[in-house]
């Protein structure tokens, strides 16, 4: 195909267009498919027309008769990218955030806490507190400090620092080192 008239195009000629659209719809179809084809394969034609209409306004802005196709890919490809993110926004949720733990209240607000009157559950906690305790009262200061103070207590590592006047570095070393000897001696037991 000979070069296409750029000044013809950019004047709306339609015979000049229906002359580079045989030149011009490869790379918009390609790019489209590109992108598409494994998610909206039905979609990839659509953009292809969209992205080649939307080149009809932008081609009164190039400078070069070679400029049309790499911007029509482009066009393409963006659009594709676009129309990818609406659909997979919409399917989760069109990107509205939300917290979790208002979605976790809402999805628990009507199961009741099966444990909650039980004698059993109670007994069950209580004796579990007390060997909790018991074992982390063995770990040489301040693992069981620090293992209390960061899983039961909720604290940040730099928390734990400045509560126990230890370095910040020190508070990973101290929890790893504990959590080695619980499971030591809860292997310990298991065994008995």
């Amino acid at each position: 195909m000979s070069a296409p008239n750029l000044h013809a195009l950019q004047h709306g000629d339609a015979a000049a267009w229906d002359m580079v659209f045989p030149w011009l719809w490869p790379a918009a179809f390609g790019a489209a498919q590109v992108t598409h084809q494994p998610y909206l394969p039905a979609e990839v034609e659509d953009v292809a027309i969209e992205s080649l209409e939307a080149l009809v306004e932008q081609v009164r802005g190039l400078k070069s008769v070679e400029e049309p196709k790499p911007l029509v890919a482009g066009i393409a490809h963006h659009r594709a990218v676009s129309l990818l993110r609406e659909r997979f926004a919409k399917k989760r949720g069109q990107g509205k955030t939300e917290s979790l733990e208002a979605v976790q209240e809402v999805n628990m607000a009507d199961c009741p806490d099966p444990t909650a009157d039980s004698p059993l559950a109670a007994l069950e906690q209580k004796e579990a507190a007390e060997c909790l305790s018991r074992t982390l009262s063995e770990l040489k200061p301040p693992q069981g400090a620090v293992l209390t103070d960061f899983f039961l207590d909720g604290l940040s590592y730099e928390g734990i620092a400045r509560k126990r006047g230890i370095p910040i570095g020190s508070v990973g070393v101290y929890l790893k080192r504990g959590l080695e000897t619980l499971r030591r001696i809860w292997g310990r037991r298991g065994e008995s």
